[in-house]
């Protein structure tokens, strides 16, 4: 099962980076093959509660490729993190089917509730979930356990996103308004 999702992860790698000359380019040369790897099996192990290596097992791989994927998180088929460095993928993170992320997404916690003593509450449901077809350009940052992106959405690069976008949908944010400033100390261009 788990080399089954690994060939969907790496035919969409391939379909998704027009730069992809072939698969065997794909498996070895592209790190969110290894951190996806790592992950599924990582994640089948804290399914049947397997203590600490997990964790081990993602943070050797965070430190070798800079995508930082929880062992916890869901990740549906056909996953295709293009880049990678600088992505964060929260514990309780639910991600569908036939996603696309890019380099420095972060799909992390809002807040974090607290008991009556003021201890963080373990166990809750912390990061977002994105449906089935969302791709989630460079430098968004997805927040919140109750945060939804329906199926079919495209989230632009540099969106800080906290609340829920229905099925269908292209989030953007305000456009920067872009300046040209002369540099003085550039040489004589005539």
């Amino acid at each position: 099962a788990i080399r089954d999702l690994l060939s969907l992860d790496v035919q969409a790698a391939h379909d998704g980076d027009p730069a992809a000359k072939h698969i065997d380019e794909v498996m070895l040369c592209y790190p969110c093959i290894r951190a996806l790897t790592t992950h599924r099996f990582a994640h089948a192990m804290v399914q049947v509660g397997v203590p600490l290596l997990p964790r081990i097992m993602q943070e050797h791989t965070h430190s070798d490729t800079g995508i930082d994927i929880h062992p916890a998180a869901a990740i549906g088929e056909s996953f295709f993190i293009d880049h990678g460095t600088g992505v964060v993928i929260g514990e309780t993170a639910i991600i569908g089917n036939y996603c696309k992320v890019y380099q420095g997404v972060t799909l992390g916690a809002r807040s974090f509730e607290k008991d009556e003593q003021g201890a963080i509450k373990r166990g809750t449901k912390r990061h977002p979930t994105l449906g089935n077809h969302v791709t989630v350009y460079a430098a968004a940052t997805i927040l919140g356990g109750d945060t939804r992106i329906g199926n079919h959405c495209v989230v632009a690069g540099g969106v800080f996103l906290s609340k829920s976008v229905p099925d269908g949908h292209i989030v953007c944010g305000p456009r920067p308004d872009i300046r040209l400033i002369a540099n003085p100390d550039r040489p004589d261009l005539s």
